[in-house]
């Protein structure tokens, strides 16, 4: 019969190898996530200039897109969704969770900053790092749930104009920006939500 001393040590000298193999996994992981967020924050610079490029002068001449911010924001996205893959054994994930992350990580560190020299801001300039961040999570989802989403508003927004303040109802995408606005939703709800909205609309 084996000593106990011996099985222990080598239970241990396994336990050492394990740690030196996931180091490792862990560092081809870490550039693995740079290279994605160097590619994403391409993607999301040129989504930036054509989602700036609509808002009003003074909007355009008083912010700029921090990239020290969004790649902050880029890579909690990717950490966020290696966690995700790791714990369900997944090698993909479905375009719901890659614009609820998207949307979490853009909210939280607001890339979208008012410069130094500006001397008023705008209403618009408020609600600009929400509206942004919708923007970049709606690319994920299917053209169908993005169009609902953006009709509802239209519609009624339209309705609005003839209503008094209170008749006047909140579309999906406003009630989805207050609630990013004053509550912070996680990556799991905001997940359920859009899911939700895929099988209601199959």
């Amino acid at each position: 019969m084996k000593d106990f001393s011996d099985i222990e040590e080598k239970i241990n000298s396994e336990e050492i190898s394990l740690a030196d193999e996931r180091k490792l996994l862990k560092e081809k992981e870490y550039d693995l996530i740079q290279k994605k967020v160097d590619l994403r924050r391409t993607s999301i610079k040129k989504q930036f200039d054509l989602f700036i490029s609509e808002k009003s002068k003074d909007t355009k001449e008083s912010v700029d897109l921090n990239l020290v911010l969004l790649n902050s924001a880029i890579t909690s996205y990717y950490q966020d969704i290696h966690r995700y893959k790791d714990f369900s054994c997944s090698k993909l994930v479905n375009g719901q969770k890659q614009a609820a992350y998207t949307i979490k990580w853009l909210v939280r560190f607001r890339p979208i900053q008012i410069k130094d020299t500006t001397k008023h801001v705008s209403v618009e300039i408020f609600d600009l790092n929400i509206k942004f961040a919708l923007a970049c999570g709606f690319a994920f989802l299917s053209a169908k749930i993005k169009d609902l989403i953006l009709n509802d508003k239209k519609n009624i927004d339209s309705q609005n104009k003839m209503k008094s303040e209170d008749e006047k109802e909140f579309s999906f995408y406003d009630k989805l920006l207050y609630d990013l606005r004053y509550r912070q939703l996680s990556g799991k709800k905001l997940t359920l939500v859009f899911e939700a909205l895929e099988l209601a609309n199959k």
